[in-house]
């Protein structure tokens, strides 16, 4: 009796701390630029990208998620300081990339030891302006009950060789029941302005939607939201970018176009009619952006998928993409390159 009336406590206990620390962000948000891009002037027409979801430097190749069947909760340290090394090193051999989207980025976690990673890649990458926006921010994660998650800071940050104009932070307000909307992810993307030599504006976006979305509820609150943002953009003239981790299949995402030896597997899938025709989805059919982390990576054995990717507007011509294969060592997902020219 004593034991059950314990149980009650703690957890109630933790749900009232969790509504008094409660993250509750605006429907937009001004955004802090860091740092001293380079460039302030956007007179090209070519741009480059790099879009990678770094799973918080806890989600590579020797790793399993127990919230998707595996066991582990935290990396030890040994793979932690592996995971950060190999992500960093990566991050800064992409310097000559114009914008850089990252996903999953931690600061002031349990799970990652407290790293601040945004700093650390800001150090990394002197010439580049950064915005970052939390998507993810609870005091006390209390489960798995005997190896809790614990705290729980973590976000998207964009970098670019331009001076942005500004960067926003935009709410998709993802539709959690409570008490879990307590414990989930405030899921959002950045947008980030560029004034171009033409007088119009690039507009770039950082997304990362939600996962655990079987039926599509929280994927059919989601979506409409970017997209009506993006057509929006497009009708005042902009060129519109956005990438990340949509967490969902591409419309024409076909198994057996995926290179053998791989074990390919279908998410929910985008919405096929949920952009105008023109609008295009620009991802590699034949390499996979994401596995399965119930078990540690088997190329053979694990099933990976593809749900990192750019969807651009009309106006934006598609010069180049292409998954950067790195087997999964440092994350749970590949880098996308993309290279993409204005049209007028």
């Amino acid at each position: 009796m004593i034991s059950v009336t314990l149980i009650i406590l703690y957890f109630s206990t933790i749900i009232v701390h969790a509504i008094l620390t409660d993250y509750q962000p605006n429907e937009i948000t001004s955004l802090e630029i860091a740092g001293k891009a380079g460039k302030n002037n956007v007179s090209d027409s070519t741009f480059t990208f790099l879009s990678w979801n770094i799973g918080f430097a806890g989600m590579g190749a020797e790793m399993d998620f127990f919230y998707d069947g595996g066991e582990n909760v935290h990396p030890s340290d040994r793979l932690l300081k592996k995971y950060t090394s190999g992500i960093l090193n990566f991050i800064q051999s992409a310097d000559t990339v114009d914008f850089i989207l990252l996903q999953e980025v931690d600061r002031n976690s349990t799970r990652s030891n407290y790293q601040d990673q945004i700093s650390s890649i800001q150090q990394l990458m002197p010439d580049y302006s950064t915005s970052f926006a939390i998507n993810y921010k609870v005091e006390y994660v209390p489960l798995p009950f005997f190896n809790p998650v614990g705290k729980v800071e973590m976000g998207q940050l964009n970098l670019s060789k331009y001076q942005p104009l500004k960067s926003l932070r935009r709410s998709f307000y993802s539709a959690y029941s409570w008490p879990k909307n307590l414990f989930m992810l405030d899921r959002c993307f950045i947008v980030s302005y560029f004034h171009l030599a033409n007088t119009k504006k690039l507009v770039l976006i950082n997304t990362h939607n939600s996962a655990y979305d079987t039926g599509g509820k929280l994927r059919y609150q989601e979506m409409p939201v970017i997209r009506d943002f993006m057509l929006a953009e497009y009708k005042m003239g902009n060129y519109v970018i956005a990438g990340g981790d949509w967490n969902q299949n591409p419309p024409q995402y076909n198994l057996s176009e995926m290179n053998s030896g791989y074990h390919p597997v279908k998410r929910e899938t985008l919405d096929s009619f949920l952009f105008p025709d023109d609008w295009e989805i620009a991802y590699n059919p034949q390499l996979p952006t994401n596995r399965e982390i119930d078990a540690p990576f088997s190329k053979e054995k694990t099933g990976v998928t593809i749900i990192d990717y750019y969807i651009v507007s009309p106006n934006v011509k598609i010069e180049k993409v292409k998954t950067v294969s790195n087997e999964f060592k440092f994350s749970d997902h590949e880098p996308v390159y993309l290279k993409i020219r204005i049209k007028d």
